[in-house]
């Protein structure tokens, strides 16, 4: 990897953040109460005790698989480079070159189309564009430094392959 010119963990917002608790905690809470209907307790009414005792340990498997994939697939932090853009998760990095960039824009709202999109926050996010590829929006923890910092490493590899080519 080249030299790195400006890192940014990711912000994550306390909406964020209790959307993916309670969804996680919605699936424990019914796997206990399916663990309780199958040990006797008579929480779920009209539920066989058999179907319960067969519920509840795929119901927790699954919460624990959500935290798993949640941990995955959401990044870590993003950073620029003298070649290009890195997200980093924490299994895995994604490298964006300058090549593909076309340009970064900040916006915000949530809903987003034919993107790959990480809205972890409402205020912070950036679009980044690229040549007939997808967007990518993020949200860094700091947008207008990343901004700057982004901006400025694209426009000196844009200078320096344009000499590049002229030569």
């Amino acid at each position: 990897m080249k030299q790195v010119r400006f890192e940014s963990n990711i912000k994550y917002e306390l909406w964020f953040k209790v959307i993916l608790t309670l969804s996680v905690l919605l699936i424990i809470t019914t796997g206990i109460f399916f663990y309780l209907d199958a040990h006797g307790n008579d929480v779920i009414p009209g539920q066989p005790a058999e179907e319960s005792a067969r519920g509840w340990p795929i119901l927790l498997a699954a919460a624990v698989f959500m935290v798993m994939v949640f941990w995955l697939i959401l990044p870590k932090s993003i950073a620029v480079t003298q070649e290009g853009l890195v997200i980093k998760f924490r299994a895995f990095h994604w490298r964006i070159p300058f090549e593909t960039v076309s340009s970064f824009e900040p916006v915000s709202g949530i809903f987003v189309f034919w993107a790959h999109s990480w809205i972890t926050s409402y205020g912070n996010q950036v679009e980044i564009h690229r040549k007939n590829r997808l967007k990518i929006r993020i949200c860094p923890e700091n947008r207008d430094r990343f901004l700057e910092f982004a901006s400025r490493a694209l426009e000196e590899w844009r200078t320096y392959h344009l000499e590049d080519q002229l030569s």
